[in-house]
């Protein structure tokens, strides 16, 4: 059976230097993150969607909100709320203070 060849370099991986993760065979010295290429191993790494990378930078699947789901629709269209006593706040004449204050 011939020798693999490396996902990265694809020139041939001999038994010495063979790292085999997420069902292909890489070097060692070709073995690094898809990010910051720091040098990984077969403790340290993450596969996802055929590359790989270290724990700091390996994509994450958040979950989104659309614009169309109800509970976004249902707070845009939620009633504003409104400021107690704004309508009571005193405004001042623009005059000196006659009272403590020179």
């Amino acid at each position: 059976m011939p020798n693999p060849k490396c996902a990265i370099c694809d020139k041939t991986v001999y038994p010495l230097e063979d790292v085999k993760a997420a069902d292909t065979h890489f070097h060692k010295w070709c073995f690094k993150c898809t990010e910051c290429k720091i040098t990984l191993n077969l403790k340290n790494f993450k596969a996802v969607g055929g590359k790989i990378y270290c724990h700091t930078h390996t994509p994450v699947d958040r979950a989104s909100t659309s614009a169309d789901s109800v509970s976004v629709s249902k707070a845009v269209n939620a009633p504003k709320a409104k400021a107690e006593a704004l309508g009571q706040v005193q405004k001042g004449t623009g005059e000196k203070p006659t009272q403590g204050f020179y």
